[in-house]
């Protein structure tokens, strides 16, 4: 693959997971109770991350990994990819999406190259690297076929094994990807779950039996050693101690690595409960000099209903240098839409309703007159700059101002006359590091004959309790 055919602009990244319905066998070696709340998280996840406007078109599971462990895998055996240790892989797939929404990190460097190809049914599938760490397995891929393909934006590669067992019921993830052209996709899926700790190289077996609505075998074995990255990362045991409203939680372990930045937690409720056992499971967090980091995915992981047991983990970008503490402001977002069903041991689906809280839309007409301002209600405020078109895209410089400038910075949407959103060609907002409170956008090009409206939310559903705030700190 070569630099001019991996274009992330050619078309639009990723369509909406919005719905999952799992059988109860996929969960015959779980607790009975994890089916409920593993459902119920992913779609309060979705939901409160993406929103009805769908800003957010990645696919992230929550704590059920719709995709994990989904089917039961037969070893093929195994063998070992040349690791590519400290050679960084030209035309890395998961670092070019990565670098797509803003998710710096060395993933190039770290990746281990395994090109393997499986062919079925006109449609190729190619494992083009992989990387990981005691925490986390990432696989970039490529699908080729004969015929014009869609529909894979909810394509998943977590039917696996590893080490001959399937990840444990905590996992929980996301995957990302891109049309090439009509006939070829790239992406990549990041899945979080505990990975054997009793040797650096450990075996991955993976089968997949359905690529969009085509259903064949694409199988796969190869291995995956997570030294180097482990030898570049430092890890803290702060023991945090937080007693929250609805829960007590403690920060067990946090983890700067070139790829990321992660805080693991534990806790248990304080009441019984037929869902989530976490209300503030949306932590935003800012460094020693008062600047936001950039979450990739926030809230993920397993609980046991029964225990009122859980545990978390809040994942961000990747830092330069590592902070003397973190500011932690915990809070709880009320999801716009949502719903589902849980399946019990027996088969039995029972619905699903979850509480729901439509935040309040605030817009303006586009005129060419600047600034406009889009007051964000308590939380703070947008200052629209300027709004360029130029070549195939518009560009939108702005700056946010409040208690969570990235976090109100990512709900900024145009719509058309009709009230069609209009789609996003950059998800990465943070240009400058210098100035991490401006930020940029880039949409689709916007004609300059229709009219079109910028608009945001007043963050009505999101409880931002900077009463709770706490500090991590790392004694070096």
């Amino acid at each position: 693959m070569d630099n001019k055919s991996f274009n992330l602009e050619e078309k639009d990244i990723f369509k909406l997971f919005n719905e999952i319905k799992v059988e109860e066998d996929e969960f015959n070696d779980m607790n009975e109770e994890i089916p409920t709340i593993k459902k119920e998280r992913i779609k309060k996840n979705l939901n409160k991350r993406i929103k009805e406007q769908k800003r957010f078109k990645a696919l992230k599971y929550g704590s059920i990994a719709a995709a994990i462990s989904l089917v039961s895998i037969i070893g093929i055996g195994t063998v070992s990819p040349a690791f590519a240790k400290n050679i960084p892989i030209l035309n890395s797939i998961t670092q070019t999406i990565n670098d797509k929404f803003g998710f710096s990190g060395d993933y190039a460097k770290y990746s281990q190259d395994v090109s393997q190809s499986a062919t079925d049914n006109g449609i190729t599938l190619t494992i083009n690297e992989v990387l990981a760490d005691d925490s986390k397995l990432i696989l970039g891929y490529t699908i080729k076929s004969d015929k014009k393909i869609s529909d894979l934006e909810m394509f998943t590669l977590s039917s696996l094994k590893i080490n001959g067992k399937r990840p444990d019921g905590g996992s929980h993830g996301s995957a990302a990807g891109s049309y090439i052209d009509d006939y070829t996709y790239v992406g990549t899926e990041e899945i979080h779950t505990k990975i054997p700790q009793s040797s650096d190289i450990f075996n991955i077996d993976l089968k997949v039996t359905d690529i969009g609505d085509i259903k064949g075998k694409w199988e796969f074995a190869f291995s995956i050693s997570k030294e180097e990255l482990l030898k570049s990362s430092t890890v803290f045991n702060p023991k945090n101690k937080i007693d929250f409203p609805d829960s007590s939680v403690n920060v067990d372990k946090v983890v700067f690595s070139p790829i990321d930045t992660s805080i693991f937690i534990s806790g248990k409720s304080k009441y019984e409960r037929d869902r989530a056992l976490l209300d503030y499971d949306y932590w935003i967090a800012f460094d020693d000099k008062g600047i936001e980091l950039t979450p990739k995915g926030l809230g993920g992981g397993s609980g046991n209903l029964k225990e009122k047991t859980f545990t978390s983990e809040m994942n961000y970008v990747s830092m330069k240098n590592i902070p003397k503490y973190l500011t932690i402001v915990p809070c709880k977002i009320i999801p716009s839409a949502g719903g589902g069903v849980s399946v019990d041991k027996n088969g039995k689906e029972t619905p699903i309703t979850i509480k729901t809280e439509k935040p309040k839309e605030i817009s303006k007409v586009i005129d060419g007159i600047y600034p406009i301002e889009l007051s964000q209600g308590k939380v703070g405020k947008l200052i629209i700059k300027g709004i360029k078109t130029e070549n195939d895209k518009t560009i939108v410089k702005y700056t946010a101002e409040g208690k969570a400038p990235y976090f109100q910075a990512s709900d900024l949407l145009i719509k058309d006359e009709h009230g069609e959103n209009i789609k996003i060609k950059d998800y990465n907002i943070r240009k400058d590091e210098q100035n991490p409170n401006e930020f940029t956008k880039v949409f689709e090009a916007l004609d300059s004959n229709k009219k079109y409206t910028i608009y945001t939310n007043d963050f009505s559903n999101v409880e931002f309790r900077e009463d709770l705030k706490f500090k991590i700190e790392f004694n070096k």
